[in-house]
């Protein structure tokens, strides 16, 4: 049995589900259906009188091969991570999702037993801190409905409402199908980053209806990790979503690189190409194409890759690239904690374990120099060595690609946003790596990609097949949950008793950054791998002099 709560939203009523404690709305309505307009930006839906159940999660945007797709409940190595969702895809999926303690304020309605009335642990705030979780998959997969980060715990241990979402992926939500410079007024002139606006009016629904579900639209928290934290990446850079949150997590995934408008539109007419379509052809024609044949061209566009369509800098949406000098003075005020873990590519690396033990060190090095040059690659793979010297080749080959993939990226963000703040003003932030080991398949995810997820949800046996599912593992879920929960409500990382939090951990206060090494017991390190990445971050950003340019502006 469950009880049911009715919260009236600014569009119209919608019923959730009260099951121990927490009231689960699943699939809101925040957009009206995309595929009546594919290509532009997302509009509100049409209101409704009728009270709506909440009760089930809303489709997932299309990413599949219409003729090879899999059951994702089935995939094992899904069931590994915990994105086993297996939800009908559609264009029309603009739907969010929300995790609440049952006692909200005294507008919401209860059926049953439920309890209302005013509630909340912070008496200086008119309602509890609100996390939204931007989902992983970098620009092109997943949703907002895994199992792994469904939000009753956090709602339910940490007094949080949780917010998770689905908007545009892919191609539908990144083809810049015209050139903005010069046809600024199309409809169209926006398509390259409509995912990303997507996000943008999630936000502003969070603004505007948060209150009634017992949040605090004053203290509104974007986290995510992988694609999610590319996303946040992009978010602080968009004039349009300024002043919508308020502190940012970013896991695994700060990104500083956004595409050129150029490529961007090279890409457009490749998919045009890919559809059957001229060139040239008019844009309404892709617009109209049947959605089972626009996903055949587009995945035949992107190829192997989740990034061929990702957001564009076209000068208005998106004017820069993020943590660039611009985007800093939009941002650089958002408190913000910047993370990653230690052997990030095991988790793509895994099934080549073999390959890359045998390898040694000279096919390390060979791979590395056929990425870096031999100069670079030398400086680098040195730098490994003496960091980790006891190393296996299979761990250094795992290293060398999370640097090069994220740790060279989590620390750049960082310390752009120093560089910033010492410069101009600016929020604290905060830099951790994820140390900790999974016991699973014995060293070879050793401290993955995604094994962060499911332990900050609290949702340790969502994701069980990697991260065993033990004493540790759940220790470290108590640490990461309660230090994330602290800082969505006080924009602090530490500082309550009790939570499991950790009891310390300074901010970066320099462009040599303080490192928390995040394990089932904390510690404090400095500029964790800094000779490594010093090696490889002006190949990677092509930025030698950025911090003189900060300092210039």
């Amino acid at each position: 049995m469950y009880n049911s709560i009715v919260i009236s939203t600014v569009h119209g009523p919608v019923r959730g589900r009260v099951v121990d404690g927490v009231a689960a709305f699943k699939g809101i309505r925040y957009g009206a259906d995309t595929g009546t307009y594919r290509f532009q930006p997302p509009r509100p839906p049409q209101p409704w009188t009728d009270v709506a159940n909440a009760f089930e999660f809303g489709p997932t945007c299309p990413q599949d091969h219409p003729d090879t797709g899999v059951d994702r409940a089935l995939n094992p190595f899904l069931q590994k991570i915990g994105l086993t969702d297996n939800l009908p895809e559609d264009e029309d999926c603009l739907f969010l999702n929300v995790w609440t303690p049952a006692r909200l304020s005294q507008e919401a309605s209860v059926s049953g037993d439920g309890t209302d009335g005013a509630r909340t642990d912070q008496p200086d705030h008119p309602g509890r801190p609100v996390l939204v979780w931007v989902h992983s998959g970098a620009y092109s997969s997943n949703s907002g409905s895994s199992p792994s980060i469904d939000g009753t715990h956090l709602a339910r241990e940490h007094n949080l409402v949780v917010v998770t979402f689905n908007h545009r992926l892919g191609a539908l939500g990144y083809t810049q199908v015209v050139d903005p410079t010069t046809e600024s007024n199309s409809p169209y002139a926006e398509s390259g980053n409509v995912g990303m606006l997507d996000i943008v009016a999630m936000l502003a629904w969070v603004r505007d209806n948060i209150a009634a579900f017992g949040g605090d639209p004053s203290r509104i928290t974007v986290a995510g990790q992988s694609g999610g934290a590319m996303k946040i990446s992009i978010l602080m850079a968009m004039p349009s979503a300024a002043g919508l949150f308020h502190r940012a997590v970013l896991c695994s995934g700060a990104t500083t690189l956004a595409r050129p408008l150029d490529d961007a539109l090279r890409t457009g007419r490749h998919l045009r190409v890919c559809a059957g379509l001229p060139g040239d052809a008019a844009v309404t024609e892709l617009a109209k194409l049947p959605i089972q044949d626009f996903m055949r061209a587009s995945l035949a566009a992107a190829g192997t890759s989740m990034t061929t369509f990702s957001p564009v800098i076209d000068g208005s949406t998106l004017p820069c690239a993020p943590f660039a000098p611009s985007a800093l003075a939009l941002s650089a005020h958002v408190p913000a904690i910047i993370g990653d873990l230690d052997t990030e590519a095991a988790l793509f690396l895994a099934g080549s374990h073999d390959e890359l033990a045998t390898q040694g060190l000279d096919g390390l090095h060979r791979a590395l120099t056929g990425e870096l040059g031999t100069q670079v690659a030398d400086e680098f793979l040195a730098a490994l060595q003496d960091s980790h010297p006891s190393a296996s080749p299979y761990e250094l080959a795992l290293r060398a690609s999370s640097d090069l993939a994220f740790c060279v990226h989590t620390r750049t963000a960082v310390q752009r946003r120093v560089a910033w703040a010492q410069a101009h003003g600016g929020a604290p932030t905060w830099r951790y790596r994820i140390t900790w080991r999974t016991p699973v398949d014995d060293g070879v995810y050793m401290s993955t990609h995604e094994l962060d997820v499911a332990l900050a949800f609290g949702n340790v046996e969502a994701a069980r097949g990697l991260n065993g599912g033990g004493d540790e593992a759940r220790a470290l879920s108590r640490t990461i949950g309660s230090t994330w929960a602290n800082f969505a409500a006080d924009g602090e990382p530490c500082g309550r008793q009790g939570t499991g939090s950790v009891a310390s951990w300074p901010a970066c206060e320099s462009t040599v950054a303080h490192t928390l090494l995040l394990t089932p017991t904390p510690q404090s390190a400095g500029d964790v791998d800094a000779a490594e990445l010093d090696a490889i971050t002006a190949t990677v950003h092509g930025e030698v002099n950025w911090l003189e340019a900060v300092r210039a502006r």
